[in-house]
């Protein structure tokens, strides 16, 4: 791979399966306690693959990773990395749809309400997520008045975290001499371990609150950072073979599957989410950069690989479509109480998730994407 050409194939899958995970936990969770399968492994197996707070995580690390290694392999090539570029590239990438969902919720999401009868007010404050902070407001809903907002407001937090991110990451990088990087990442990691256990009682905060989860972000760009800096780390990762992805996959898996045991102490959101944070970074970083072609390489997962370009739609629009498929049942009085009903109703949020995602990215995201190219310094396509 070429440094002036940056383009992690494996990476597609992975991006797909977060965003799947996400889904799946808002359209098809609803229904599985309608299942007989109360405290059985069944049931602990769907609710780890379709945990969302599992999938963001992945999102955040798979970041912390991408934008770490293209900051540094930036500098590499030309002795400076430039932040006006680079804040550029990220307002094209991530406003024009999070502001079009913003749009919808507050603007829309009330009509489609009125529509149905439900006439409760929102609890979101549209100041927030207008300034990229709705994972703030998330935790003032949760904290003051609980269940009040919308599904395609509460998304949006994420997005606020990883902008926050973009704002002060690549400061590292331009302000700090080479030697002292790895230091601050660190220092950074540590300082969202320690916030994690002082606020390890509280679940809203570990879970939305931005010095949380740079925990996943620092994972993430640490280990792009020793990939790009030690050649024995990189060497290592570049000759992963199948039986090393099946370890790394089946430690994570295991890791996620039982956290609830194996973390059940005392701090333990704060080591555990540490320990599967490392876990997701290493299958990152062995997808990434193994050279090997092998069974286990996750672009030979062809649709996932394929549909990887549409995950942000995905991830951002799929409250949209669950809302709208569930706003026309309601009005043609199709009954939501029941297995089959509400796992109609998924199916058919996701089918119109990937319909709306494919739209979006074709007819709306791409013209951003082609005016995003004439400020990107790497040839990349991460």
């Amino acid at each position: 791979m070429s440094e002036s050409k940056i383009y992690f194939r494996n990476l597609d899958a992975i991006r797909f399966i977060a965003a799947m995970m996400v889904l799946l936990g808002h359209a098809f969770q609803p229904s599985y306690r309608f299942l007989p399968i109360s405290g059985s492994f069944f049931e602990r197996l769907l609710n780890t693959i379709s945990s969302g707070e599992t999938g963001v995580s992945i999102f955040f690390v798979l970041s912390g990773f991408l934008i770490t290694y293209l900051l540094v392999s930036e500098y590499e090539i030309f002795n400076r990395i430039s932040l006006k570029q680079f804040y550029i590239r990220r307002v094209l990438r991530i406003w024009p749809l999070y502001y079009f969902v913003v749009f919808f919720s507050f603007m829309i999401y009330p009509v489609l309400k009125s529509m149905i009868g439900m006439n409760n007010p929102l609890g979101s404050d549209v100041i927030y997520h207008l300034f990229f902070l709705s994972n703030f407001d998330v935790i003032n809903i949760e904290h003051h008045c609980y269940g009040s907002e919308a599904m395609s407001q509460n998304i949006t937090w994420s997005v606020s975290v990883e902008e926050q991110f973009y704002l002060f990451w690549p400061l590292i990088f331009v302000l700090l001499p080479r030697k002292s990087w790895r230091y601050a990442i660190v220092a950074v990691i540590a300082g969202s371990l320690f916030f994690r256990m002082a606020n390890t009682n509280d679940g809203t905060v570990l879970y939305f609150h931005t010095l949380s989860v740079l925990l996943d972000l620092g994972i993430g760009g640490l280990m792009a950072l020793l990939i790009k800096t030690n050649y024995r780390i990189r060497s290592f990762f570049e000759q992963t073979t199948s039986p090393i992805h099946f370890t790394f996959f089946s430690i994570s898996f295991i890791l996620v599957c039982w956290n609830d045991i194996f973390f059940s102490f005392h701090y333990g959101n704060a080591f555990g989410r540490l320990a599967i944070a490392i876990s997701f970074a290493l299958i990152i970083a062995s997808q990434a950069m193994t050279k090997n072609s092998g069974s286990m390489n996750l672009q030979r997962l062809t649709f996932a690989s394929r549909w990887g370009k549409y995950t942000y739609g995905i991830y951002l629009l799929h409250p949209i479509a669950l809302t709208l498929v569930t706003v026309f049942f309601r009005l043609v009085h199709f009954k939501g109480n029941d297995f089959l009903s509400l796992f109609s109703i998924g199916i058919f949020s996701l089918l119109f998730t990937l319909l709306l995602s494919r739209l979006s990215y074709r007819y709306f995201e791409s013209h951003f994407l082609k005016m995003k190219d004439r400020f990107t310094t790497l040839n990349t396509r991460v």
